[in-house]
């Protein structure tokens, strides 16, 4: 997910002459809704409810809770406002260095070059290293990197393994029935997102572009207008009760003229952004929902394994009124990337996504893939979705009924 913000600060350069079209919002009418919160009250106000804990048969406690009142942890942003960081001034700062943070850095270098001007870009990374973050098991279509990078072949990006063939599988509990993929993967690639981002955050660098990984965004910055002129990074050498601990180092300020957030699903700047801005309003965008996607990299046998196999299922372990699926993709060196989704507006509040991602693995006509494989990475991550949704009895409506369907057998 990209956003883009743009403070108002003057300066010789613009953004006119490169002649995109961006549209800023104009932030000056709009309320800033923690302006109106209300006071916290006395703390005198609350000692009636310390009676259920001991403080009312015992008042020494009292005084002990006052006295103490003053080192417990505070959570609120002022609480950095009296450390004195350091502040860094771009032309350009980037949220994120996934997919789109990056590839945006690169756009814009280019832009500078072909406009024969200088922007300095800097893009900051939460994870230690660039593409730490990034679980993705991926069918790339190659139409964007072929805009950005045109060369990209020639200069070795990590996409090698073109899909070989694509499946479309509706699971029970015991059996596969085989149904028309509703995908066009011919021309796509299997791919490790995370190496590809690797190699997108070196060929940004190559332009110019500064990228601080292992840095989290933690504060957006305002100027008197309100209007967003960088972020902060996050204290470092802090104790868990909020104290500073020798190592202690303040955030560093990183102040730009534009500042983009790409975070990804649910970033916590940009929902900040959303929130204050009215963002989802005002562009009248539609109800936002989410899935969980639990993936597991695993490395199998030579003879199981068939580089560019994608298969996408749909139905069992989750129940017919649950949206979700799971996929399989068999990328290079005997490296499958196995993975169920689920969304989180599922009805059962017993229903638990990791469970129902073992049970998967279990099943007669996956199981035999994965016997005497190995396990070599694993995790989980929210996922945006949208678009029309089918679930289990909505997608059988549009097919032949099950008991017309010849079923696969395990480990074809």
């Amino acid at each position: 997910m990209l956003r883009l913000i743009s403070s108002s600060s003057k300066s010789s350069k613009t953004l006119a002459s490169f002649s995109i079209p961006i549209h800023f919002p104009n932030p000056h009418h709009l309320s800033d809704s923690s302006a109106n919160s209300t006071k916290i009250p006395p703390l005198n106000r609350y000692l009636n409810r310390f009676s259920l804990h001991g403080f009312a048969k015992n008042p020494a406690k009292i005084g002990d809770f006052n006295h103490n009142w003053s080192g417990l942890r505070n959570f609120s942003s002022e609480s950095s406002s009296s450390v004195r960081r350091e502040t860094l001034n771009y032309d350009v700062v980037i949220v994120g260095a996934g997919p789109a943070g990056l590839s945006a850095a690169i756009r814009l270098k280019q832009l500078c070059r072909e406009n024969d001007v200088d922007f300095s870009v800097c893009v900051v990374e939460k994870g230690a290293e660039v593409g730490a973050h990034i679980l993705s098991g991926n069918v790339f279509e190659p139409r964007a990197l072929n805009e950005l990078l045109p060369n990209w072949k020639q200069e070795e990006a990590p996409v090698h393994v073109p899909v070989s063939s694509d499946k479309f599988w509706l699971l029970s509990e015991t059996r596969a029935f085989p149904f028309p993929s509703p995908f066009n993967n011919h021309g796509n690639y299997v791919i490790s997102l995370s190496q590809l981002v690797r190699w997108l955050g070196a060929k940004a660098e190559e332009l110019g572009v500064e990228i601080y990984p292992g840095f989290a965004a933690s504060e957006i910055l305002y100027d008197t207008s309100d209007n967003v002129i960088g972020i902060a990074t996050i204290d470092m050498g802090v104790a868990k009760d909020g104290s500073k601990k020798e190592t202690f180092q303040p955030g560093v300020e990183l102040k730009g003229r534009v500042t983009l957030f790409a975070e990804g699903c649910r970033g916590s700047l940009s929902e900040k952004i959303i929130s204050k801005f009215n963002l989802r309003e005002k562009g009248q965008g539609q109800h936002q929902t989410y899935a969980l996607g639990i993936k597991e990299v695993w490395e199998i046998s030579e003879d199981k394994h068939d580089a560019g196999s994608v298969l996408h299922t749909l139905g069992w372990p989750l129940d017919p009124k649950t949206y979700g699926g799971s996929f399989i993709y068999h990328m290079k060196d005997r490296q499958v990337a196995i993975g169920l989704v689920v969304a989180l507006n599922y009805r059962n509040p017993f229903l638990n996504p990791y469970e129902e991602f073992q049970k998967f693995k279990h099943h007669p006509a996956i199981r035999p893939l994965l016997e005497g494989g190995t396990v070599l990475e694993y995790g989980a991550r929210t996922l945006n979705e949208g678009g029309y949704q089918l679930n289990f009895s909505q997608y059988l409506t549009l097919f032949s009924p099950v008991e017309q369907l010849s079923d696969v057998q395990p480990g074809s």
